[in-house]
């Protein structure tokens, strides 16, 4: 399994990587090793989780024998990560799999609150015309503020300019408000840490 922390040395972690740091792991298996796997999954989750500075864990196993397994972990710095992966927990655990995993992909991301706000902004998969009613909700009611608060001041502006400027302003306030009080409400419905899908 390739290093976690990367071969820097230890003193220089804090500077490649400050604050937390999250770690993605892909393994795809031997299907005649599943169950086994699956049971070695849940000793490795309960390692890492025990590990000082883990902020959480979590495992995602496959819908089909052909899929990965997903583990996602986090630690509190890169320093905490290193100790985690130098340890002789995690080094008996990777031993006793190390036959059963055909391949295998893992992915570090330094700054837990990039990582997060990533995930947070992706849309969820909906339909046309769900889409279409999500945008109506927010741009029917910001469109009537506009309208009842700013269009008399507006009233004395070309046409040109007073629909520029209400654009302008509807762009900036989705930009500025609304976006991101999107992205919180689709944070708040992914998968909370420390569980495990089955």
């Amino acid at each position: 399994m390739p290093d976690l922390t990367g071969d820097f040395s230890t003193g220089q972690l804090p500077k490649i990587a400050p604050g937390a740091v999250t770690v993605a792991i892909a393994r795809t298996i031997d299907p005649a090793h599943r169950a086994a796997f699956g049971a070695w999954c849940d000793e490795m989750m309960s390692a890492v989780r025990a590990a000082p500075g883990c902020l959480g864990a979590t495992t995602l196993s496959p819908a089909r024998d052909d899929e990965a397994y997903h583990m996602v972990f986090r630690f509190v710095d890169a320093i905490h990560l290193r100790r985690w992966e130098r340890s002789d927990a995690r080094q008996g655990l990777l031993d006793r799999a190390d036959a059963w995993v055909t391949s295998e992909r893992v992915t570090v991301t330094a700054g837990e609150e990039k990582f997060f706000n990533a995930l947070g902004d992706v849309d969820r998969h909906r339909s046309r015309l769900g889409r279409w009613v999500s945008d109506l909700l927010w741009i029917y009611p910001l469109a009537l503020v506009v309208s009842i608060v700013l269009a008399p001041s507006f009233a004395r502006l070309d046409m040109l300019w007073r629909v520029l400027t209400t654009t302008a302003i509807m762009g900036l306030a989705s930009t500025a408000a609304v976006g991101p009080v999107r992205r919180r409400l689709r944070r708040r419905r992914m998968l909370p840490q420390d569980s495990e899908i089955r």
